[in-house]
């Protein structure tokens, strides 16, 4: 696609035009809570998520605006086009790790506007250059602000935002406040706030005196009759933040604006920050300003994955993470931190491990807990990362950490991930097979068989691979009585699972008195791929099986990607529940799934499957042959959850960003296709790279050390490993008591 290019070397996107298909974004934030979405066309989005993940919500969607106008044409335009749509010559939008740009030229007015989030306070900026290119003097006017929204506080339902909030101007701060009233807001800053860095020479309060009653922020009424803004406040009606600041620029000159939009504790504490705040203004897009994000560095033929895996899917990893909570989500999102941010893995892996109740299930969400309905599968999630967490770091002090329970007490690491194997092994969360009862849902939670019996084969398969883990784990530390406990389990529900799941081909979906849900017989939603994929992962496929098995995955996986189930289901059916009432090619409802997909991908590298996984993992991975971002409309630098496959909407994608794809596509490509897999002992490089890469390059921390790996590929039909120029024993890399830098070559 030649109006977009990256630079994996710093991790910035470059977009050379503006009708994308949909908004083309990135997501900047802080580890105080605040976060702020950026369009390509330079339209902004805030909001502040708290420890308990209340999102309150600043701004309207796309409402953070900057506006030029020419005072003496009083032709107005924004540098990225959004929202007057007026024309704009040498468009271009940078998006990096730390900040986003929008540049463009208009009658010979040159303008950028690039965006940061501070450090540490609610607040973005937006630095506003404007370069005089036009060989005579000009009369500028910016006018910079958003529409408030003020919402997502816990309040009474008669009170609102709109009845308790309203907007005022702050001469001395150059500020338009919107103030907020609501004695049940329960966040230290909670009134909104626009902000120049220079006296504005009018401001508005009010939106509708901005843009009149049909204008809009396409036409706003005041810049199409090149009036100064009327210096109005609002309550009830539409709280605005606007300022105008006018510009005289000689022929060559250029003039710089700051403007910070966010969250403030008072009107007193604005003024008192106001230095502050705009000195971190200027600081926040030095050059020299560390990146967030680079851990992981990669090298190999795919120029797409070279985009994607580096600095992007860590950050969408991280993203992912901010204000997310649910123990299901967060566990995966942990394992994919475990490849370049232990220290993040473990923060998230704790807020999860303090919602499992003693009996060891876990909850899905908290915010607020959501226990009125029980799923079978956090539990899962969250033991398994526990174990991989400690293979990455080779903490096993980590076990004799103690943590609460949700429903009161507290317990020893160690003592929860045994509360979640005594909860799977309870022939009370067993159906009538003995495979664990799918109850509300499990990692499908669209999938709602109405049968408080039903049982999910694929929970089965996690059991398994869940029990062989932790037999392992307790094994290394001396415990083998639990140790047995955990293989014995594993052993018995592998039996159960072969011995009723197997229809011939393949595995079966779900059991319930509704009718196998997955099976050849079933009508519709004939086969699901993830029985598939984790029956393989959790080793319980009888080798006499695995052809038929691989045989029925491959006819079910097309150019464009793997769907969750085919053929989708047509209509709402209650036998099988929420999934079948979404319209056919619709997400779970036969849509390609890009988190199954990576399931499997990570099959597919278990089983030395180098050029299906490469296939699946390059369909899964933006701008592809059969995915083209011109088709789909996704960023063609992060993982999108879902190509749709409904006719109306063929391959074109949802929102992205917020996916579980994210973590799992890091894992597929830097555990899956490199091969670099986490063990107590170290690492265990066991590529997994098509036949056609010559070689291929990664960087990651281990333990301390720098690793520099080299892949080559000599055609030697097996692994050879070097660590420091000598062959190593089983292709590990152990931990190196030294830290520093280490290199690594794999020969293949």
């Amino acid at each position: 696609m030649s109006f977009y290019g990256a630079d994996p070397e710093t991790g910035t996107v470059s977009i050379g035009k503006q009708e994308t298909g949909k908004d083309w974004c990135n997501f900047l934030w802080n580890e105080g809570g605040f976060q702020c979405e950026i369009t390509h066309t330079g339209a902004t989005s805030s909001k502040f998520v708290s420890a308990t993940a209340e999102a309150i919500v600043l701004n309207e969607p796309k409402s953070g605006v900057v506006y030029f106008r020419d005072e003496d044409t009083h032709a107005y335009w924004n540098a990225g086009g959004w929202p007057s749509a007026v024309p704009v010559a040498k468009f271009s939008c940078r998006h990096g790790q730390t900040f986003s740009s929008v540049r463009s030229e208009r009658d010979g007015v040159e303008a950028e506007v690039s965006f940061a989030v501070s450090d540490r306070r609610p607040y973005e900026v937006r630095r506003v250059t404007l370069r005089n290119g036009s060989g005579r003097t000009r009369r500028l006017s910016v006018f910079a602000g958003t529409v408030f929204r003020l919402d997502g506080y816990a309040m009474p339902f008669y009170y609102n935002a709109a009845t308790t909030s309203e907007t005022k101007y702050l001469a001395g701060c150059s500020a338009v406040v919107c103030l907020l009233q609501n004695p049940y807001a329960n966040f230290a800053r909670p009134h909104g706030f626009v902000m120049s860095s220079a006296p504005a020479d009018a401001f508005e309060g009010y939106l509708d005196a901005f843009t009149g009653v049909n204008g809009g922020l396409t036409r706003p009424l005041t810049l199409e009759e090149g009036k100064d803004l009327s210096c109005s406040c609002a309550t009830v009606r539409s709280r605005c933040g606007l300022l105008q600041n006018k510009l005289t620029l000689t022929a060559g000159e250029s003039r710089t604006l700051y403007y910070c939009i966010g969250f403030c504790e008072s009107e007193e504490a604005l003024a008192n920050e106001r230095h502050a705040m705009l000195e971190e203004a200027e600081g926040l897009f030095a050059p020299e300003r560390a990146e967030r994000f680079g851990r992981l560095r990669t090298r190999c033929p795919d120029a797409r994955f070279n985009t994607v895996f580096n600095y992007w899917a860590e950050k969408q990893v991280g993203y992912c993470a901010v204000g997310k909570k649910a123990v299901r989500d967060n566990a995966q999102l942990a394992m994919g931190f475990l490849n370049f941010d232990t220290a993040r893995a473990k923060k998230v892996l704790a807020e999860c491990l303090e919602h499992q109740y003693r009996d060891g299930h876990c909850v899905l969400l908290w915010y607020p807990v959501t226990d009125t309905k029980l799923y079978s599968d956090p539990a899962f999630w969250l033991a398994w990362a526990v174990c991989e967490y400690i293979k990455e770091t080779g903490e096993f002090s980590f076990l004799e950490e103690e943590f609460s329970w949700l429903d009161g007490g507290g317990a020893t690491v160690a003592e929860h991930l045994k509360a979640a194997a005594r909860w799977y092994a309870d022939a009370a969360n067993q159906g009538p097979h003995g495979l664990p009862k799918l109850y509300y849902a499990d990692w499908n939670d669209a999938l709602n068989i109405p049968d408080e019996n039903a049982e999910s084969v694929f929970m089965a398969e996690c059991v398994c691979l869940l029990m062989r883990e932790l037999a392992a784990l307790f094994a290394r530390v001396g415990d083998a009585e639990f140790s047995e406990f955990a293989h014995a389990q594993r052993c018995a529900m592998a039996d159960r699972l072969n011995a009723c799941a197997w229809n011939g081909d393949y595995y079966v979906r779900a059991f319930s008195a509704c009718g196998t849900v997955g099976d050849k017989t079933s009508g519709y939603g004939t086969f699901y791929i993830n029985p598939q994929s984790f029956a393989i992962l959790a080793g319980v496929v009888p080798q006499e099986r695995m052809q038929a098995l691989l045989h029925a995955v491959d006819a079910a996986v097309t150019p464009e990607g793997v769907r969750l189930c085919t053929p989708p289901y047509p209509r709402y059916d209650a036998r099988v529940g929420r999934m079948s009432g979404m319209l056919p090619g619709v997400y779970e409802n036969g849509g390609i799934y890009n988190h199954a997909g990576c399931f499997k991908v990570m099959a597919d590298c278990a089983l030395g499957r180098a050029e299906e996984a490469y296939a699946s993992l390059g369909a899964i991975v933006p701008d592809g042959r059969c995915n083209p971002s011109e088709r789909t409309t996704v960023e063609p630098y992060v993982f999108v959850n879902c190509y749709l496959k409904h006719p109306a909407v063929d391959m074109k994608c949802g929102p992205s960003w917020q996916t579980g794809t994210s973590a799992w596509g890091l894992r597929c490509y830097y555990e899956g296709m490199l091969g670099i897999r986490r063990e107590y002992d170290g690492l265990r490089i066991s590529p997994c790279l098509p036949a056609a890469w010559e070689e291929a390059y990664a960087e990651r921390d281990h333990r301390g050390s720098r690793l520099r790996i080299f892949y080559k590929n000599r055609h030697l039909g097996s692994v050879r490993v070097y660590v420091d120029g000598v062959l190593a024993k089983g292709q590990l890399v152990p931990p190196f008591a030294g830290g520093g830098e280490h290199t690594v070559l794999v020969e293949y």
